[in-house]
This record gives C-alpha cells, sequence and structure tokens, in this order.
C-alpha cells in the first residue's frame, strides 16, 4: 500500500482515466501533499488528472530534458520551456 498524501482526492470508482492518471503519478514517486497541517504554508502542486494530461506532461518534460517526476509537477505542459 502506498501513501498518496495528505491532500489526496480518491476519483469515483469506476473513472479508470482519472485512476490511471493517479498511479502514473504515485508511479514516478509524487504525492498528493502541499499544505502544510497548520495551513499556512505553501499551496498544493499541481498534478495530472487525466491520462491525457499526464501525457502531455511527460512529453514536454522529454523535450525539455526536465526527469519524469518534474515533468508531471508542471501546471501546464508549456511551463517546461521557461
Amino acid at each position: 500500500m502506498i501513501s498518496a498524501g495528505n491532500n489526496f482526492a480518491a476519483p469515483r470508482k469506476g473513472d479508470t482515466r482519472s485512476w490511471a492518471a493517479v498511479a502514473a503519478v504515485l508511479e514516478a514517486g509524487l504525492t498528493y501533499d502541499g499544505f502544510e497541517t497548520c495551513g499556512c504554508g505553501r499551496q498544493p502542486n499541481p498534478r495530472p488528472r487525466t491520462g491525457a494530461q499526464v501525457r502531455a506532461r511527460l512529453r514536454a518534460g522529454t523535450r525539455a530534458g526536465l526527469t519524469e517526476p518534474k515533468a508531471l509537477t508542471l501546471r501546464d505542459p508549456a511551463d517546461a520551456h521557461r
């Protein structure tokens, strides 16, 4: 069993596309953490919600020479080139 993080919101049970995106994020070693427990900390990190978003971020990350975990944390695939 893997801890998905404090800010993880599970997709609906039958939403296989969203669960595939969750699996890609967790397999890359990322979690759904972001807020400090006191509520005064950083913003939640962006994570892809669909398989299409996973693929777009990985393609952009590959072109920019980013690692897989770094590519999956992009808010927008266009951010890879900045």
